[in-house]
């Protein structure tokens, strides 16, 4: 069933609230030659296989992700060429990506309204494996 545009609207006011407190910035680095910082506002950061706060240990239990974190990045983001990784700071600077957690791109996809027949959907979702 398609939605009518009170729906859609409804649906993007709910989304707004969640998003609320909870965004980050991240840099996407690039290149292969001079390397270029491109720090990207408002996005939504997920870790998996981390322990939870109030958790001594997991001694024993399995990470059933097949990835380290999951992204979601503003749909008017627009990926370089060669990205080479994502880092988890808010300054776009060579010493800053040394400082912070890196991650690799496993996958990228478009997700959200719009997504099939309709558009290109309104944002991305970005599955990472974290570097050591």
């Amino acid at each position: 069933m398609p939605l009518d545009s009170r729906k859609v609207a409804h649906i993007e006011a709910n989304r707004a609230r969640i998003r609320e407190g909870r965004t980050e910035t991240v840099v996407l680095v690039s290149g292969t030659g001079p390397v270029t910082y491109q720090a990207i506002t408002d996005c939504l950061w997920q870790d998996f296989g981390q322990v939870p706060a109030g958790v001594a240990n997991r001694a024993g239990a399995v990470t059933r992700k097949p990835w380290d974190a999951l992204l979601v990045l503003p749909g008017s983001t627009s990926f370089p060429a060669r990205l080479i990784l994502i880092a988890r700071t808010a300054t776009a600077t060579a010493a800053a990506v040394q400082r912070a957690e890196r991650y690799r791109v496993l996958d990228r996809i478009r997700i959200g309204l719009g997504v099939g027949a309709t558009g290109p959907g309104n944002r991305w979702q970005v599955k990472l494996r974290r570097l050591k």
